[in-house]
């Protein structure tokens, strides 16, 4: 990636710190200027195939929530990525960085995101906080999460020639080639853990209660089914509240990507979808 997409961006009226906790774990902290008291996080976690480090683009992308109300702050997990940090490094430092945070506010009044790997990340740490803590945060936003490290979705073959960044265009996907991608360096996080283990395939975990959640998904993409079968299964209670919006002959993650009139589209309803979390 281009050295300048690490390079914080600057916006009047808004503040980007980063910082480093005790035990060495980097995120961000951004906020208006404003004399207001923090009530409300977002707390975002990035993709990338746990391989990307966190890039201004999420700076971009998230600091407009800062606008939806005057006490709303947004902080970005920096976790270690892989090869050199493997599971559970990323999923013990968001919980960290969780613990921080939970400090000053109370976990009804965060709302949680994340896209692709972030996304793996941002439900594998709401699994864990409703298993081992029996608390959950207000709300989760989700943009194609990467949910499922067996890969069983149809749809890696069914979207392989279509998905313009993980798949091939003149090329089908076959099972020896399958294979082959399952034990390559985009699985590098996973290290000697269990792919069956819900922290690291969230789809395995149990959604018979889950936070209000909005996924956001493209027919194109070979992760679909990743989330498809997540909404299948937060959609069982019928006491669960989630959205789920498939957009049609988009990319992977597109909604990242704020200068497209489709992103647009998808970043207004997520800024709508956190105003009504929080009215």
């Amino acid at each position: 990636m281009n050295p300048k997409a690490y390079k914080d961006i600057k916006v009047k009226g808004y503040s980007f710190t980063r910082k480093v906790s005790d035990k060495n774990t980097k995120y961000m902290v951004i906020k208006k200027d404003s004399n207001k008291p923090v009530k409300r996080i977002i707390y975002y976690l990035h993709g990338g195939a746990y391989i990307g480090k966190l890039n201004n683009s999420y700076e971009s992308f998230t600091y407009p929530f800062c606008d939806i109300k005057n006490d709303i702050e947004v902080v970005l997990l920096d976790y270690d990525t892989a090869p050199e940090f493997k599971y559970p490094t990323q999923l013990n430092q968001a919980i960290e960085i969780w613990d921080i945070i939970t400090q000053t506010c109370k976990p009804e009044d965060i709302i949680v995101g994340g896209d692709s790997s972030g996304g793996n990340l941002a439900l594998a740490l709401i699994h864990k906080l409703k298993k081992e803590r029996n608390i959950a945060p207000r709300a989760g936003i989700f943009l194609s999460p990467w949910t499922d490290m067996e890969g069983q979705g149809d749809s890696y073959f069914k979207n392989y020639q279509k998905d313009v960044q993980i798949g091939e265009t003149n090329s089908p996907l076959t099972k020896e080639k399958y294979e082959i991608i399952r034990e390559s360096e985009i699985f590098c996080f996973i290290g000697d853990a269990d792919r069956r283990d819900p922290y690291v395939s969230p789809i395995y975990g149990d959604f018979s209660t889950f936070p209000k959640s909005l996924f956001i998904a493209t027919d194109n993409e070979v992760l679909l089914d990743d989330t498809l079968a997540i909404v299948d299964k937060i959609k069982e209670n019928s006491n669960n509240n989630v959205e789920l919006i498939v957009k049609e002959g988009m990319f992977h993650v597109y909604p990242i990507f704020t200068f497209l009139p489709e992103s647009k589209e998808a970043h207004k309803r997520i800024i709508n979808f956190i105003r009504e979390c929080y009215n």
